[in-house]
């Protein structure tokens, strides 16, 4: 980035406890069938993971980040670490584990759907120790953003621990599990895709009406509310006095890989700043438009000149 980054303040408003992977992605004019090989035109080999991108995204929007991950002692490691000195995360958060750093392999096609394989490795490892033993320097964070690529055990821990501490908790399911009410009752908000919807509430989510069904019924188990990414559909809010519908910014999509992510990273970015929820998810969508016109996911979070330039917000 040409864009110089905001000095990372004492206290960060955004406590991301998560994951870091490097991405391995081919590109390809489509996508393989099971059994079935083909031929790429192009390798990126890069840094990823959903709590390295969220994190990142977020930074780079302008807001202080504590970032705390585990890597492993290898190559992918270093590489991790050179990327957070860039990006302006406190490398004091970093972790090693026993195990390597994590990996992901991502194929994407002519039209930027994709096909994503974790294996999380040092990932696995994170533990609520790690988070508290390292406190003193997020102590006063408003919000957590946790995803799954870590343990479910991680996140229940972590969540309740940070509940006690006054702040509000982000859980975006991806990879998405079936979870239980004790988990659900931990979360404030809940930012899932349709796919990871469905796995959480077995249920279709075909129509507006079915979206909304499932939402309430998370709500019902403990939920705060539901922030529902659409693609191009835009994104749907649902609480449990009622739903509000957010049309998307309309791009030309190359690589939708990092678009949730970037979602993410804006929506907290500017809940962290105190604006509203109609505010962040507006920044939260121009975040995931303008990724999705990149190719790879660090290269397309985008810092607010960025978005200011390409997709000026609405709501100004």
């Amino acid at each position: 980035m040409t864009e110089s980054m905001p000095k990372v303040q004492t206290v960060p408003r955004l406590l991301v406890v998560g994951s870091y992977n490097a991405s391995l992605t081919v590109f390809s004019d489509e996508l393989p069938s099971r059994g079935q090989t083909v031929l790429g035109d192009q390798l990126d080999i890069g840094p990823g993971g959903k709590g390295n991108n969220q994190a990142i995204a977020a930074r780079r929007l302008g807001v202080d980040v504590a970032f705390v991950v585990k890597l492993g002692r290898d190559a992918f490691g270093e590489t991790a670490r050179e990327l957070f000195a860039r990006e302006g995360l406190p490398l004091g958060l970093i972790l090693e584990g026993e195990k390597g750093t994590g990996v992901a392999l991502i194929m994407v096609d002519a039209s930027g759907d994709n096909l994503i394989s974790v294996a999380p490795e040092a990932n696995a490892e994170l533990e609520l120790a790690d988070v508290v033993r390292l406190s003193t320097m997020f102590e006063g964070a408003s919000h957590l953003l946790c995803q799954l690529e870590c343990t479910v055990e991680l996140f229940r821990n972590v969540s309740q621990w940070a509940r006690e501490r006054g702040m509000t908790t982000v859980l975006n399911p991806a990879p998405a599990v079936p979870l239980g009410d004790d988990t659900y009752r931990l979360i404030d908000l809940l930012t899932p895709n349709e796919t990871e919807l469905k796995i959480l509430t077995g249920r279709d989510i075909d129509t507006d009406e079915a979206a909304i069904a499932a939402s309430h019924e998370l709500i019902e188990r403990g939920v705060g509310s539901v922030v529902l990414t659409r693609g191009a559909r835009g994104v749907m809010h649902v609480t449990a006095g009622g739903t509000q519908q957010y049309d998307a910014y309309y791009v030309n999509a190359r690589d939708t890989t990092g678009a949730g992510d970037a979602f993410n990273g804006g929506l907290l970015a500017a809940l962290t700043e105190g604006t509203s929820m109609e505010s962040a998810i507006d920044l939260g969508m121009r975040a995931a438009a303008f990724c999705v016109t990149r190719a790879g996911v660090i290269g397309g979070l985008a810092t607010r000149a960025q978005l200011d330039a390409e997709l000026p917000s609405r709501y100004v």
